[in-house]
């Protein structure tokens, strides 16, 4: 063939191919309308279990930030110190992932006079803890600013055991009684815990009754990291605060990761179903028009197509197919993540983009998969037999 004449071969090739291409998806529409549903369908769950499987960390690692904060940051005990300074806390801060921190606070004890008696007083940034333990139970009103050094909170069995209520006046005092001051009970705590025995101030204030200036002693931080995730960013952190002990709350930290884990498997285990059932009945409709175009594929052959023409035109087919299969069914799949968001966590599903090619490529690598044994079939045609009625 003369080099001239191969581009109009190549074109008649495209425009036959073309041809034979909108004559499958017309002529036996039922077919194709069946594999067309089994791939969108299978597209569709895989877009739902994918929009949920990416959006799924965020938002539960939000949801389980409600439980309280999930890292501690504490001086190095091997140093024999007992507190860090909250300039270095700062910094800390500022070197942690915005849009992972949820909340942090502060803390500094001690030991404070209430009247006669003493009492464990713990400093803090109000903000930040409130943010951290979503869970306390107030009565009244928290602290809202980090600068308010005349109102406290305290814990609920000293509040009973002092007898003070939200709105009464408490005077506290330093050992030597050399610094005293007056606060109001903004509101009273149930925690469960420590707290439930402390008078909860300004770290500002707990710094000036306590005298130590500019040092805390801990620090809470609740982040959206859950298991090994925690381990990497503690180890990262450590690093650059060689000073500080960070560690993972091992309770909540696993507990996150574990629950994540499970909700993962669970997706990939439904959505690897719904492939393999996909792909059997892309198999069963794509084998059914292989056996209904028999005398087509004979006759081609006898025309001088060779298999790879064969092959390239059920490929092309299949291809076709899945494309029209996926594009409807991403937008039915968003719409069941909507539902799923909606019914599992009360909240809407982030659109993700790579939703759709992971949706596009599972979709082609199982309705290919599907259409091997279909196409080796219409392969093995024997014009002869075919055209002759055997």
């Amino acid at each position: 063939m003369a080099a001239a004449d191969r581009p109009k071969t190549s074109a008649r090739r495209g425009g036959m191919g073309a041809r034979l291409l909108w004559r499958a998806l017309l002529v036996r529409r039922s077919r194709v309308l069946a594999a067309v549903t089994a791939i969108a369908v299978g597209a569709a769950v895989i877009a739902a279990l994918a929009s949920l499987y990416f959006d799924i960390s965020a938002k539960m690692s939000r949801e389980l930030r409600a439980y309280g904060a999930n890292f501690i940051v504490a001086p190095d005990t091997a140093e024999g110190d007992k507190t860090f300074s909250e300039a270095t806390y700062r910094k800390l801060i500022a070197e942690l992932p915005a849009d992972r921190l949820v909340g942090a606070s502060p803390f500094l004890y001690g030991v404070a006079r209430v009247g006669e008696r003493e009492a464990v007083i713990a400093g803090l940034d109000f903000a930040g803890a409130q943010k951290i333990s979503p869970y306390w139970q107030v009565e009244g009103n928290w602290i809202g600013v980090d600068f308010d050094e005349r109102r406290c909170m305290l814990g609920e069995r000293l509040a009973a055991s002092l007898g003070l209520h939200p709105g009464d006046t408490i005077e506290i005092s330093n050992d030597d009684g050399s610094f005293k001051t007056e606060l109001t009970v903004r509101g009273i705590v149930e925690t469960g815990e420590a707290e439930d025995d402390q008078i909860l101030v300004n770290r500002s204030l707990a710094q000036k009754l306590l005298g130590m200036p500019n040092v805390i002693n801990l620090a809470m931080l609740s982040i959206q990291a859950e298991g090994e995730e925690a381990d990497r960013l503690a180890r990262t952190i450590e690093a650059d605060f060689p000073g500080l002990d960070i560690r993972p709350i091992r309770q909540v930290s696993q507990s996150d990761g574990e629950l994540l884990d499970k909700i993962k498997v669970l997706m990939a285990f439904v959505a690897g179903i719904i492939l393999v059932i996909t792909a059997v009945c892309v198999n069963s409709t794509l084998t059914a028009m292989i056996v209904e175009r028999r005398r087509e594929i004979g006759l081609q052959k006898a025309l001088g197509a060779d298999d790879s023409a064969i092959m390239r035109q059920f490929l092309i087919e299949t291809v076709t197919l899945s494309l029209i299969g996926v594009a409807a069914g991403l937008v039915i799949g968003f719409g069941l993540a909507q539902l799923l968001g909606q019914a599992v966590f009360s909240t809407a599903i982030s659109f993700r983009a790579i939703v759709v090619p992971a949706t596009l490529a599972i979709s082609l690598v199982a309705a290919l998969a599907a259409a091997i044994v279909p196409i080796r079939r219409a392969i093995r045609i024997v014009p002869a037999q075919v055209l002759k009625g055997e």
